[in-house]
């Protein structure tokens, strides 16, 4: 608390001294200045002052003339009764007690102490203390008044004793600590305005709040930003002086709430407007706008795209990046397509490298959830216990090497998108179930967690074996089938179609071109021939990696047929080079089967992504087969 905030104004010099001496004794800070009626009470008061004290008709007068709050220095019965005590050892027997209300309450009475002591007790406004002074001297013949400095010189006026009703050391502690609460009020009253004008110019919208009559109350700085305010303050003025457009002064008028409302400001801004009118007890009591320029909105939604996109949680592809000719692929893409306008959960079949995820990301993007997060998932390349927690999260301490906080499962992430699972055909039985719970409830437990947390999230699923025949051989749930297979897509092998291996492969051409940074060129398409006599079991991803090595290999800028010829001779040999395998008969058949594997891999020179792709099984499946467990 600085000196100058608290203000005395005595209205008499024993007031100002005993002021001065409080000011030695205690530890209240505080300015002083003697009244002097002649000088306008606002040239009195410094403009640091933030709480005035004074007593009597002056406070009564500076209340009225300025705007600080003003303190009473009250009267106390010990007061009153040292003035009556030294009025009456003068011998006056019939004493009048004046003041204004302000000093006393609304008291006119007569109070007969003994037969030779009367005391007559009048309360007034400033205007009626001259008139009451009279009228008890003429006709009440009071000898003598108490009352406060107005009363005492209109009573000596007349002849008749006046005395000064002062205030002691305790009414003048009393106002002082008064005006430190006053003052202490005040601080943290700026500090909570000052706090939420910061929150209001932090955020990009603009906000205005206007009282019943139209005032005014809050703006922030983006307000003054969309709607050009000048850069003096608007708060206190009408709205309808600060506001030109026409369309939003009929919304604030019409007192109506009006939300998302689309609209251009007078300076060409485009907006989306919210106007929330406020009612207590069906009383209007002033109204909210809040608005927001579309830009930002779209510059939000942009940020929110890339930091997705950075994250992984993007769908990149979309139907426009297929390469077919193929007529029954074509019809498969039609399907994917209207698939991709309903919500149900879509299951795709398909050999490795046949696209399944680019047609879920495909059926993502032009989907109502396009906006939304992409997740994809491989459910084979995951133990069971760490798949549970990748998709359902956990919570902190939940399992030894948990991260502290917890984390959120991809359930979550999903939410509001897609959520892709590749491979789900590789799934124990036991998880089957857990993910068969959550289909049908819409909500996830995290590990470890009390509590469920409801999500919104489109399942898409695929897999290149039969789901039919595992639940043939009881190794995948039928309920669960039919929870996934709502929509059902079957893609159609390469070798199948060969007619799209040569635009796969210029396709596949112009993306490896620029990832290398290389120039290539051929005189024709049939460059490309030998590709058409291959199997391509590992179907266009095993095209994209030929034609990656064919650029990176090329140590001619022209093509020829024959290199091409001589690389597809090359990948051959990667492959079987005989028919037979001497296996050693057991009489443990995993035994046999596990030496089968191993040989073929042997066969494969370990190359264990083209053993997969040859005889179509996953990298997990070919784990199991060679390290199986022993009862």
């Amino acid at each position: 608390m600085k000196v100058e905030e608290i203000l005395i104004i005595a209205p008499y010099s024993e007031l100002a001294k005993d002021a001065v001496q409080l000011r030695k004794k205690t530890d209240f800070k505080f300015s002083l200045v003697l009244s002097e009626p002649e000088i306008p009470y606002q040239q009195q008061i410094n403009p640091s002052t933030r709480v005035v004290i004074s007593r009597g008709g002056t406070a009564k007068s500076l209340r009225e003339l300025v705007e600080l709050p003003v303190i009473d220095i009250p009267v106390t019965p010990s007061d009153i009764l040292q003035s009556i005590s030294a009025v009456a050892k003068y011998g006056y027997k019939k004493i009048a007690i004046i003041t204004p209300t302000n000093i006393l309450s609304q008291t006119n009475h007569t109070l007969e102490l003994s037969s030779e002591l009367q005391l007559i007790f009048e309360t007034n406004v400033g205007s009626q203390i001259a008139d009451t002074v009279k009228r008890l001297i003429q006709n009440e013949k009071v000898e003598a008044i108490i009352g406060d400095r107005v009363s005492t010189q209109i009573a000596l006026q007349h002849k008749v004793h006046g005395h000064l009703l002062k205030s002691g050391e305790e009414s003048l502690l009393m106002a002082l600590e008064t005006a430190t609460n006053v003052l202490r009020a005040q601080t943290i009253e700026r500090a909570q305005v000052k706090e939420m004008q910061s929150i209001l110019n932090v955020i990009n919208d603009a906000v205005l709040t206007i009282d019943p009559n139209g005032i005014i109350k809050v703006n922030n700085n983006s307000a003054r930003r969309i709607f050009d305010f000048p850069e003096e303050n608007i708060v206190g003025k009408r709205y309808s002086d600060c506001f030109s457009d026409p369309r939003l002064l009929k919304l604030i008028e019409e007192k109506k709430e009006e939300r998302n409302l689309l609209h251009t400001t007078a300076n060409g801004k485009k907006i989306v407007v919210n106007q929330i009118p406020i009612y207590v007890d069906s009383v209007f009591q002033g109204s909210v706008g809040i608005y927001q320029e579309i830009s930002k909105i779209q510059n939000l939604e942009l940020n929110i795209r890339k930091r997705l996109n950075e994250r992984g949680l993007i769908a990149k592809n979309t139907f426009d990046d297929f390469v077919t000719t193929n007529s029954e692929m074509k019809q498969v893409i039609s399907e994917a397509i209207l698939y991709a306008k309903s919500e149900g959960t879509v299951l795709i079949y398909g050999e490795t490298g046949t696209g399944k995820e680019l047609f879920a990301q495909s059926i993502h993007n032009a989907s109502r959830r396009q906006q939304g997060p992409f997740v994809s998932v491989n459910c084979a390349a995951l133990s069971e216990s760490l798949l549970e927690s990748e998709l359902f999260g956990y919570v902190e301490g939940a399992f030894t090497g948990a991260l502290k906080g917890g984390k959120s499962g991809l359930f979550e992430l999903a939410h509001g998108g897609s959520l892709f699972l590749d491979e789900i055909g590789e799934i124990s039985p036991q998880f089957q179930a857990k993910l068969l719970r959550v289909l049908q409830e819409k909500e996830v437990r995290r590990i470890g967690a009390d509590r469920v947390i409801p999500i919104d999230v489109r399942i898409i699923c695929a897999t290149n074996k039969s789901l039919y025949d595992l639940i043939q051989d009881g190794k995948f749930r039928e309920d669960l089938y039919y929870r996934l297979s709502t929509l059902e897509l079957e893609l159609i092998p390469l070798r199948y179609r060969k007619e799209d291996i040569i635009p796969l492969t210029l396709s596949f051409l112009k993306t490896e071109l620029v990832r290398e940074k290389r120039t290539l060129f051929w005189e024709n398409t049939d460059v490309f021939s030998p590709l058409l006599n291959h199997k391509w079991l590992g179907n266009a991803r095993e095209l994209q990696n030929a034609i990656h090595r064919l650029v990176i290999c090329a140590q001619e800028e022209k093509l020829t047929q024959n290199y091409v010829s001589q690389l597809m001779k090359s990948i051959s040999k990667r492959k079987r080079t005989t028919n037979t395998l001497e296996v050693e008969v057991s009489n443990d058949i995993r035994e046999m089967e596990t030496e089968i594997w191993t040989k073929l891999l042997d066969v494969y020179d370990g190359d264990k992504e083209s053993l997969c792709q040859t005889y179509n099984i996953s990298k997990t499946t070919l784990w199991r087969k060679l390290n199986p467990k022993k009862d």
